[in-house]
């Protein structure tokens, strides 16, 4: 780890605050999407390399998220009404089996990326009081090297 002048740091000399800092900004998810951890991160970005890390990181999570299920439920509706129609007989007043099948993709998919996105947001909170610089993947690397190299 380092300091804020790219020094050597122990995860003893990282503050309880920034610490709290970091957790909050993980659990932004449930607290204040990602107004929170942008306050943290204009607010703390010359102070704290280590809240600067994990309030970017946790920003640009919940971007990720929220876009992965918007995108997710209009795949999915586009997909639905297009086995529908592909499938629809017109003197059946029944849903063709397929139709539940896309449907209970649907819902199998949400709540994978809900309650995955939810418990991984968790571990990423409790991580970071530890005082851990665990990295999300692909973003967790990005935010790293801009914040740490300023790459």
């Amino acid at each position: 780890m380092s300091d804020n002048f790219g020094g050597p740091r122990d995860e003893s000399s990282i503050s309880s605050e920034e610490k709290l800092l970091a957790l909050f900004s993980h659990l932004s998810l449930f607290l204040g999407g990602i107004l929170l951890p942008l306050i943290f991160w204009l607010t703390n970005k010359d102070k704290s390399k280590f809240v600067t890390f994990h309030s970017l990181q946790a920003l640009w999570f919940h971007v990720a998220y929220v876009f992965v299920i918007v995108f997710g439920v209009i795949l999915v509706v586009f997909a639905g009404v297009g086995v529908g129609l592909l499938t629809a007989d017109a003197h059946s007043k029944t849903m063709p089996p397929i139709m539940l099948i896309v449907i209970i993709a649907f819902y199998g998919f949400l709540f994978l990326i809900i309650f995955g996105g939810i418990g991984y947001s968790i571990f990423m909170a409790v991580k970071s009081y530890q005082g851990n610089l665990n990295k999300y993947p692909v973003i967790g690397k990005l935010v790293y090297n801009k914040v740490y190299t300023n790459v």
